[in-house]
Parts: structure tokens; C-alpha cells; sequence
């Protein structure tokens, strides 16, 4: 019977210690991504530098003789442990008589069928769709504004590819964009408010102020701190406010759960990477969230499922909210 091999037993070991002693120190960085924003873009690898961390730990407390080393090894399979674990999603029904909203986002760059994304659209009946990098010329506009036919861009000329669709007439309307959008100049981003009634057209105790975003790539450091920052000045009643859009962000980093947390706005996990979904021709699962909903206190999350492959790069949401009070 072939013994163990100590020399790559060995390397195992080594290389171990040097996973454990890499991704323990990032993860300890990454948690001062607020002051420090270059540490923030580490929590964009948060989960792998977790998983790695507790395989490194794991291996490590096996091989370990000593209940000191146990101990140490075992405490270090903490910190990634509590990251792996699936973040919870308030769920809850809505009482008899609530208010109803059904919302979806999709971010359609480059889809090389955009009737896979009306389809999608049409067969879960949202009344209301936040869409980013719609280019003009797609038919897929025209097919929106059949089915909803109020609709406000970033830009008040329409020459913007961030909208909101709405079924019903909202109170009012308006493009955030002050500058231009599409070379990163200016915040892409369009709001809606509804007033007298919602999109249910269910009369409304409060407004309801529904925001599109699409904000800059992490890279160059800053611009999506400024463009958060714009954002801030144009949100209005915070606990009736729905913010969907591509943030080009992990749930995870400082920068979003700092603008959602001064805001008064809770993060809801989608439950599935968003991003990407092809690279090269490739389908993939996906490997980021970075496509996100945030509501206000007043807003309850019922259900939210990401959609299918509709052919763009990124899978969109669907997601049912209700009134938690009325």
C-alpha cells in the first residue's frame, strides 16, 4: 500500500498558509472600504477571497495535531465562513388590501435578439420597467412604448439609454441627467413619481418616487461616489422610494450600503449573480450581483426572482412589493 507523499503533502500545507495568509488580511481591508475607496473594490471578490480562506483553514485544522493550532485554524475558518452565508431576504405577505407594485429591470446591452426581452417583459406583466443601455434604434423601444406607453429617459430629449416604462401616467416625470450620460459626463438616471395613484392605479396614502439608474464601472476611483452623491439630491421621501438599476457594484461594498443606509433604503438580494452572463460567445451563470433593488421602509418585498437569459449580458429582476402601510 503506497504511503503518503510528505513532500506534496507538504507543498499543500505551504500553499495553504499562504492562501490563509492573503485572503484573511484582504477581507480585513475590504471592511474599510468607506474611508478608503481603492480598499472597497476588494469586496468585489469578496466571496471567492472567502471561499478561499476557508478551504486554506480547513486543510490546515486537519492536518493539525496540536488543540492550540486547532483552535487557531478553526477560528479562522470564521470570517469567510459568515460571508459565504446566503444573505437573508425579507420576505413577507402583503394584508388583505394592500397596495400592490410589480417592477422589473433589465440592462439590455447589446442583446442580439431584443425580443427575447419583450417577451420576458410580457409574460410577467410588470407595471412598471426600468431598462439601461436601451439604444435608440432598437425595436425593442417601439415594443416598449406599446405596451408602456409613459416613458421618461435620463435626458429629457429621450437620447439617453436609462428609462422608465410605466403603464399608467405618473404625476410626474423627469431625466437626472445633467450633462452627458452616455460618456460618463453626467448621471444616468430617470424618475417617476406617483402621486394621486400608483401604477396599480390603486389611489396612494403617499407618493410613490421610482428611480432607473445606471452608474459608472468601478474604475476610475470616485465616479460612482459622485454619481451616488447627484442621486442623493434628487431622491425624494425616502421610506416610499424604489431605486432599481446597474450599479456596477457588489451588495457587499461599502459604497452601496452607505448610500442606501443614509437614504433610509434597504438592499434586496436578487439571489443569483446578474453579471456576466456571456463572455465571447460563452453562456455563463453568472458571477456578480451587481444589478440591485433598494426600497424605502414603507415598501414590503414579497417575491423577487432574477429573469432568464434574454440575450443581453446581464439577467434582469422581477420583483412583487406591497404596501406596509396603507
Amino acid at each position: 500500500m503506497p504511503g503518503r507523499n510528505p513532500v506534496g503533502s507538504k507543498r499543500f500545507a505551504t500553499a495553504a498558509r499562504v492562501a490563509l495568509s492573503v485572503s484573511l488580511p484582504l477581507l480585513a481591508a475590504a471592511r474599510l472600504g468607506a474611508p478608503y475607496p481603492a480598499l472597497d473594490l476588494i469586496n468585489l471578490a469578496a466571496a471567492p477571497l472567502a471561499l478561499a480562506s476557508v478551504l486554506a483553514a480547513a486543510l490546515l485544522l486537519l492536518r493539525t495535531r496540536t488543540w492550540p493550532g486547532r483552535i487557531v485554524f478553526f477560528i479562522c475558518c470564521i470570517p469567510g465562513s459568515l460571508l459565504l452565508l446566503p444573505q437573508a431576504t425579507a420576505r413577507g405577505d402583503c394584508r388583505p388590501g394592500a397596495e400592490r407594485l410589480r417592477v422589473a429591470w433589465i440592462n439590455a446591452h447589446n442583446p442580439e435578439q431584443p425580443d427575447r426581452i419583450a417577451r420576458w417583459l410580457e409574460t410577467e406583466q410588470p407595471q412598471i420597467v426600468g431598462i439601461a443601455e436601451l439604444a435608440s434604434g432598437l425595436p425593442l423601444r417601439r415594443v416598449l412604448e406599446e405596451r408602456w406607453p409613459y416613458w421618461q429617459s435620463c435626458l429629457g430629449n429621450g437620447r439617453c439609454s436609462t428609462l422608465l416604462y410605466s403603464r399608467v401616467p405618473p404625476a410626474e416625470a423627469q431625466g437626472l441627467a445633467h450633462g452627458d450620460p452616455e460618456n460618463r459626463q453626467a448621471l444616468s438616471a430617470a424618475h417617476m413619481g406617483f402621486a394621486a395613484k400608483g401604477a396599480d392605479s390603486v389611489p396612494h396614502s403617499r407618493p410613490a418616487q421610482i428611480y432607473a439608474v445606471h452608474l459608472s464601472r468601478p474604475l476610475p476611483l470616485g465616479w460612482q461616489a459622485r454619481e451616488l452623491l447627484a442621486l442623493d439630491e434628487h431622491l425624494r421621501s425616502g421610506p416610499d422610494t424604489i431605486v432599481m438599476g446597474d450599479m456596477n457594484m457588489s451588495p457587499r461594498m461599502q459604497l452601496l450600503r452607505d448610500f442606501a443606509a443614509r437614504n433610509g433604503l434597504s438592499v434586496t438580494p436578487v439571489g443569483s449573480p446578474t453579471w456576466p452572463v456571456s463572455i465571447g460567445g460563452h453562456s455563463f451563470s453568472g458571477l456578480w450581483q451587481i444589478d440591485h433593488l433598494l426600497v424605502g421602509r414603507n415598501w414590503q418585498v414579497v417575491a423577487i426572482r432574477p429573469g432568464p437569459d434574454v440575450g443581453s449580458d446581464h439577467k434582469g429582476f422581477v420583483a412583487d412589493l406591497c404596501r406596509r402601510h396603507s
